[in-house]
């Protein structure tokens, strides 16, 4: 018996120029290998019938065949002689590989997206260039699951072996289904490179990020009070009950995220009535007759929101496939719960993650949660603290670089229509970062500032070959070009009224005009410190200014 795990399999890329692992399941004390690019690999099946195989590293390429053999001793596979077992997967890719972890943002569909019909419209021409591009970008979606076998179970298995847990290559019928954020960015890199691009999708939305770390990484991140509330909640629970209600519904079996409407993202309200509005009309369900916090899972054992719960049953799957490293977008389910825990569990998150994979170094690049006033019962202003979080985690931990979403935010809805932005500025961040290019990645960031009487001068790093003010939001809303949005001062403990005029005064510079400017006053500058803002000040790359306090004097 030879089985690879769900992982392995048609249109799959690896991980070029590392060492990278193919596991499986096989008779205890068999050998097997593997073969690919010309080379062949061994290893033995463990005493609890598993194996791991070291593979690579190899150089990046298209159209590969793997071979997979099961031999009875490891004299007889170095033969290549009695082949007990035998799986051979065809167009195998080697190129890079990026794990895209996160919660409804990084999950959010390309059927969602603003640019979705442009881009299936590209998809869809027969040029040689779109053809090879579209044929080197793959997709795996590791399936909504909050426990070991919940995939292979009927009725579900069937259909979650439809639509997830397989290799997707990227055509027009597929792109539908691909994480918006990370196809954009798989695009970029494809085409800086010219080599594949696989994108393992491992996310969930409305997860906080306690789901996605072990029990031991959460407690030592500051995290114990969701570990103590679980247990709480625990004993409270009839676990029999629970258990038949969970089965009952098919609800928690997630086999098709795109066919369930009241998750469908496309839906916007920045009221819960706007929202009920919104399902009615585009389903006929009338949720205002029903008891929405019944209906919502009940913190448990097969809960997503119980603490590890998805690490163990989602992340811990899917590891240690080779990648390059992680792109993730998340934080405002943290948002709504202790937001103050932030600072320190999300670096424990990324501590976590790398250990998993067994490398302290891999990249994690990851994205600023968006400008938002209200949606449904979520509001902006409970965002500010997680987006502060966000901008020390970049600037504390090593190989953690963030990308910022100041003029790419919607007031009312938590779900930004358009990611191409977001997409886009990460593989700009890979590129610098992870790749070595000298290309400008981070956004402009307020360092320095000098008064006079009736001019404040804003001084930014990352300004590249000169910042611009720009009139509209990433939407093409208009804004006030001849504002700094998002901008307050604040003067002797009074915030200044009136028109703040600004003006790009040098290739670093915004300076500020007011009469009320005060060149011997206490000054407190902030930039995008609301729950709600619109970021207008760009650099060359048109990357918008990153959110920050400053006091002046």
């Amino acid at each position: 018996m030879l089985k690879l795990d769900r992982m392995f399999g048609k249109h799959m890329v690896l991980q070029r120029e590392k060492q990278i692992p193919v596991w499986g399941q096989a008779d205890a004390g068999s050998v097997i290998t593997v073969k690919i690019e010309g080379k062949t690999y061994c290893g033995k099946v463990e005493e609890d019938g598993t194996f791991c195989v070291a593979v690579g590293p190899m150089t990046a390429g298209v159209c590969l065949t793997m071979e997979v053999k099961r031999f009875a001793s490891e004299e007889a596979a170095a033969a290549g002689t009695e082949v007990l077992d035998q799986v051979t997967i065809k167009d195998v890719a080697v190129g890079e590989v990026w794990l895209a972890g996160g919660q409804s943002n990084m999950e959010f569909h390309m059927r969602f997206d603003a640019d979705f019909a442009e881009e299936k419209e590209h998809l869809g021409q027969k040029t040689m260039a779109v053809m090879t591009q579209a044929s080197q970008i793959r997709f795996f979606d590791y399936p909504e699951v909050t426990y070991d076998g919940q995939i292979d179970e009927e009725p579900y298995a069937e259909a979650y072996a439809k639509n997830y847990a397989f290799w997707r290559t990227c055509d027009p019928e597929n792109l539908e289904r691909f994480s918006a954020v990370a196809y954009y960015f798989a695009k970029k890199i494809q085409e800086a490179y010219g080599i594949p691009v696989g994108i393992i999708g491992c996310n969930w939305g409305g997860t906080k990020a306690s789901s996605w770390m072990s029990k031991e990484a959460l407690a030592a991140a500051g995290g114990q009070i969701y570990l103590d509330e679980y247990e709480a909640a625990l004993k409270e629970l009839d676990l029999a009950e629970y258990e038949e209600k969970f089965r009952a519904n098919p609800g928690n079996y997630h086999t098709d995220l795109l066919a369930d409407p009241i998750s469908n993202m496309m839906l916007e309200g920045a009221t819960k009535e706007e929202f009920m509005a919104a399902i009615q009309k585009m389903t006929g369900m009338d949720l205002s007759q029903m008891d929405l916090d019944a209906m919502r899972p009940q913190l448990g054992p097969k809960s997503e929101q119980r603490p590890a719960g998805l690490y163990d049953a989602m992340l811990t799957k899917v590891a240690p496939y080779g990648i390059r490293g992680f792109i993730y977008y998340q934080g405002e389910s943290d948002g709504d719960a202790y937001r103050e825990l932030y600072e320190t569990i999300f670096p424990g998150l990324i501590e976590n993650w790398r250990t998993l994979w067994g490398d302290p170094e891999l990249p994690f690049l990851f994205t600023q949660i968006a400008p938002l006033e209200q949606w449904m019962d979520c509001k902006g202003k409970d965002y500010i603290e997680i987006r502060r979080a966000q901008q020390v985690t970049e600037d504390t931990v090593a190989g953690a670089h963030m990308v910022t979403t100041s003029d790419a935010g919607m007031q009312w809805d938590i779900h930004p229509k358009k990611k191409k932005p977001v997409g886009e500025r990460l593989a700009l961040q890979a590129r610098h970062y992870v790749y070595g290019e000298k290309v400008l990645s981070d956004a402009p960031r307020l360092v320095d500032a000098e008064v006079s009487d009736g001019e404040l001068a804003l001084i930014f790093e990352n300004a590249g070959k000169g910042l611009k003010l720009v009139d509209q939001d990433a939407y093409g809303n208009p804004v006030d070009g001849d504002a700094l949005g998002g901008l307050v001062i604040i003067q002797n403990g009074e915030k200044l009224e009136g028109t703040l005029e600004a003006e790009v005064t040098a290739k670093d510079t915004v300076s500020i005009f007011s009469d009320e400017i005060d060149a011997d006053a206490e000054i407190l500058v902030e930039i995008g410190q609301t729950g709600w803002y619109v970021i207008n000040l760009v650099n060359s790359e048109g990357i918008a200014a990153r959110p920050e306090k400053l006091v002046v004097q």
